[in-house]
């Protein structure tokens, strides 16, 4: 009889763990990497969604007509007309930034958590004493895009309130 060569099963078995092991822990890192590139991709999401807001809000804001043009000033709401006699307002809706502009509601930006705005008068006391003493509005938005929460702002100063 001739003598045949091959694997012994305890060979083959202890090949086939030894992999198993390698596998696991190849995949657990893959995985981490994966995880990582979706929450930056989440988190890029959200910051887009946020500037993009904020640059359409202040560009409107921007464009308040007078201080006796601002209708509604509170944390929540800001309603004002625009030098054009535009009626424009921000609001909050559920997770919506809502513009209403003459009447005509559009979502701005979805997946927002909370909308603040902070009024401030000329010497930076807030809240001014009166609408017509504001001279610079803070906006907060805080953005959530699947489970990543992102939080913009900026300070705005109106071209007629002086």
């Amino acid at each position: 009889m001739k003598k045949q060569n091959g694997f012994s099963l305890i060979e083959l078995i202890t090949v086939i763990v030894i992999l198993g092991v390698i596998v696991a822990m190849s995949s657990l890192l893959l995985s981490q990497g994966f995880n990582a590139f979706f929450n930056t991709a989440n988190i890029a999401d959200a910051n887009s969604q946020g500037q993009l807001a904020l640059e359409r809000m202040s560009r409107d804001i921007r464009q308040i007509r007078s201080p006796s043009d601002i209708t509604t000033a509170t944390s929540t709401q800001l309603s004002f007309n625009d030098i054009n006699n535009d009626a424009i307002s921000y609001t909050l809706s559920g997770s919506n930034l809502t513009l209403t502009q003459n009447s005509t509601t559009q979502i701005l930006a979805v997946g927002i958590n909370s909308l603040t705005f902070t009024y401030y008068d000329q010497n930076g006391a807030t809240p001014p004493a009166s609408t017509a003493a504001t001279r610079f509005i803070k906006v907060t938005l805080t953005v959530t895009q699947n489970n990543a929460n992102f939080t913009v702002s900026t300070s705005i100063y109106p071209r007629n309130l002086t």
